[in-house]
């Protein structure tokens, strides 16, 4: 704990603790001895990430690290702020900020940043895909994902979905043992993605025992959700994802993100040529704000107390919660 403690005060700017009791906002400054003043913020730090992930999703990368930067003073121990912050200096080849945030997610949250970590090496890895229509060779136990796509309101797949089941097929033929994961719920005339994904295989020759359906996502994050909590209960770790060309990076993206290493790719031909060429990292912000959904890093998080809910308090008031906060939170008025 005393290693912790030291840790924070040494990184810590302007503040080292932000919390809400009794409908008090309160974070501490450096005093000129040293010490730690406990004052009043009329900041919420959740407001401060709210906009941070507003600005990463308009494609504003440094007004979004530059909100994370406030968040991270008031409250230094925000795990999520800082994963976000490894994840998005990524983006900017800021690798001292990206490090740093990614050291001191290492004292708050280890978790995270195997989830930070995951992310940015999902988002490398896929934009570096190019699409390609042939089986991919596997090592180990991949299971093979073929990635649903919106049927007719009469129930009937469109030839882009039947493009994949294709795909999907050749790669089952070239990995025989492989399992087959279906994805997509959105039911039409009571049929979801999965169920005629399945039944198209069966009636093309693959063995039903092999396939398994996941009927209940909305989208390419849920698909890649959902997946991964199938597979976990299987023991599978990766997979060799099917899809369209133009969906492929993003689709590649969630899985990482969600804990399926990505182990191949292969695509349908439709516009084949118009994805050959990676993605440079300035294209890439669509995909990591998605990879970081995918992860369970919020878009948005409840504010600790409205902005026109601050109370004006008086400096003894302050003085006895904040003391009372820090003393829960076991960081002492002293930096020494």
């Amino acid at each position: 704990m005393t290693q912790v403690r030291r840790r924070y005060r040494r990184l810590a700017i302007s503040a080292v603790a932000v919390a809400s009791l009794g409908g008090v906002v309160v974070a501490t400054q450096p005093t000129d001895d040293g010490g730690l003043r406990p004052v009043a913020v009329s900041v919420d730090p959740s407001s401060l990430y709210n906009s941070a992930q507003q600005r990463f999703a308009a494609g504003d990368v440094a007004g979004g690290l530059t909100e994370l930067r406030q968040v991270l003073t008031l409250s230094p121990g925000d795990g999520q702020s800082l994963a976000l912050q490894a994840i998005w200096a990524d983006q900017i080849d800021d690798a001292d900020t990206g490090r740093t945030a990614l050291d001191r997610l290492t004292v708050v949250n280890p978790l995270l940043v195997a989830t930070a970590r995951r992310v940015i090496a999902g988002v490398t890895d896929a934009a570096a895909i190019v699409p390609s229509t042939e089986p991919t060779a596997t090592s180990g136990n991949p299971a093979i994902v073929i990635l649903g796509f919106g049927l007719s309101p009469q129930g009937t797949m469109a030839p882009e979905l039947i493009k994949r089941l294709a795909a999907g097929k050749l790669q089952a033929q070239a990995d025989p043992t492989a399992p087959i994961v279906v994805t997509g719920g959105k039911p039409q005339n009571g049929v979801t993605e999965a169920a005629a994904m399945r039944t198209w295989l069966v009636d093309n020759g693959i063995d039903a025992s092999r396939i398994v359906t996941e009927d209940r996502s909305v989208s390419t994050m849920s698909n890649a959700q959902n997946s991964a909590t199938i597979l976990a209960a299987r023991g599978i770790n990766s997979v060799v994802l099917v899809t369209s060309p133009n969906h492929i990076r993003r689709a590649a993206a969630d899985f990482a993100a969600a804990g399926l290493a990505v182990a191949g790719a292969v695509t349908t031909p439709t516009d084949l040529k118009k994805y050959a060429t990676p993605l440079s990292k300035d294209k890439q912000t669509g995909i990591r704000v998605e990879a970081t959904r995918t992860a369970g890093l919020p878009a948005s998080r409840q504010p600790l107390l409205p902005s026109d809910q601050l109370p004006d308090v008086g400096p003894g008031l302050i003085g006895d919660i904040g003391g009372k906060i820090l003393e829960q939170l076991g960081i002492s008025g002293s930096a020494g």
